[in-house]
């Protein structure tokens, strides 16, 4: 069985998918913002699982959050699976001056791969969006966008071109990007059609048993292709290292 840290994983889709995977047997790391967070969302749980924590808008606690993870042992699956839209009491900029939504949703889990590049076996996965195509970050200045849903949208993208450029980075590792589709959760509205649950059933297909090599970008159970720009290796190699440099991890 895996050992599986998922970030974000006190609600949402990655509550669901926690409870799946450990509904499997696999152990599970449950990321929370905080102790108090994710502390009562954990006891609740049935299985082999355990709890990190860290504010993903706070590159030290990002740093933090890693050597937490690497002293609980062999790491087989990362699911970037966090995610912020800036509104309502979410402030616009992070801790460390950058653009909130490309903070958290961009920075954070580039800087936490980086962390545990050395320390991951088996698959890397993160959350990508249906408004990812329409987004276009500059990869020299990629959190430049300060609209919401333009952030938002640009943010994704930028996790759909990391998802490959980390796994050209990473060997023996596979790396994908996964739409989870339009579901009912605290960013999308409550007309959403589809549920945490159909969401999860696809994580936990790709953290577990999915054949990685059919592509880069998946949805459910099947991959999908993307715009052509989000394949561009130029590009994503492009923005990956302006994220290095970003977090400090390109000295």
């Amino acid at each position: 069985m895996a050992t599986i840290c998922i970030t974000g994983a006190s609600d949402g889709i990655g509550l669901a998918t926690t409870e799946q995977l450990l509904a499997a047997g696999h152990r599970v790391l449950v990321h929370a913002r905080s102790e108090e967070r994710g502390r009562p969302v954990v006891d609740r749980l049935t299985g082999d699982v355990g709890l990190v924590t860290g504010d993903l808008a706070s590159l030290a606690e990002v740093e933090d959050l890693a050597r937490q993870i690497i002293a609980q042992g062999p790491l087989d699956v990362l699911v970037n699976n966090a995610g912020v839209w800036v509104r309502g009491d979410v402030p616009p900029t992070s801790v460390d001056g950058f653009e909130t939504t490309f903070a958290v949703n961009v920075l954070a889990p580039h800087l936490l791969t980086t962390r545990l590049a050395d320390h991951l076996t088996g698959r890397l996965v993160w959350l990508g969006s249906g408004m990812a195509g329409s987004g276009h970050p500059d990869a020299d200045d990629p959190g430049a966008k300060t609209d919401p849903s333009r952030a938002y949208s640009d943010s994704k993208a930028s996790d759909v071109l990391l998802a490959g450029a980390w796994g050209r980075r990473l060997k023996g590792v596979g790396s994908v990007a996964v739409d989870p589709g339009w579901v009912k959760t605290k960013l999308a509205s409550s007309g959403a059609p589809g549920t945490v649950d159909s969401s999860a059933d696809s994580l936990t297909y790709l953290c577990t048993e999915a054949d990685l090599g059919q592509g880069l970008y998946w949805r459910g159970r099947r991959t999908i292709t993307v715009p052509k720009h989000l394949r561009d290796e130029a590009y994503a190699d492009a923005l990956a290292a302006t994220c290095d440099r970003l977090v400090g991890a390109d000295r």
